[in-house]
């Protein structure tokens, strides 16, 4: 990745390492050669739920990047299943919302949603990326590089 349209100024590279259990290690480096962090791509431990990931910046706690439904703890789990019962209920009232409007997205019910992520760091929520689209930093530690990394690498 570079910081100039004429891809003159280099902003960070990837490596790329595959391990025998499926995990695959983006290893991201800066223009010097120096390592300023690795993103691992966990596969799922079952075909019922999707791969995770992680973020390992030197000198920091390891950041998990998890579905948005199972983190942040029971209370906040609980809270967005109560505001998704709503949206859902809302949706199959004909005669409150225009046909083809949804509650959740603003556009089509018909559209699926790109999977966003919390990252956590302990108890710090440190970044929500929303497959390539949206990615916000919430932590000032968080080296931006590795951001932008995973937008590269993306969701898949």
């Amino acid at each position: 990745m570079y910081e100039d349209p004429d891809s003159q100024h280099l902003l960070c590279y990837l490596v790329t390492e595959e391990k025998g259990s499926g995990e695959r290690c983006f290893r991201v480096y800066v223009a010097n050669g120096k390592e300023i962090g690795v993103i691992r791509r966990i596969p799922p431990s079952n075909k019922l739920v999707k791969h995770t990931w992680r973020i390992d910046q030197p000198g920091h706690p390891e950041i998990v990047g998890r579905n948005e439904w199972i983190s942040g703890g029971a209370k906040r789990i609980a809270d967005r299943a109560a505001g998704k019962v709503v949206s859902e209920a809302l949706n199959s009232l004909p005669h409150i919302l225009p046909a083809g409007e949804n509650t959740a997205s603003g556009d089509s019910g018909s559209q699926r949603r790109s999977r966003q992520l919390e990252w956590w760091s302990g108890g710090e929520l440190v970044m929500v990326s929303q497959s390539i689209k949206m990615l916000k930093v919430k932590a000032d530690w968080l080296d931006r590089r590795l951001a932008f990394a995973f937008a590269v690498i993306g969701d898949s």
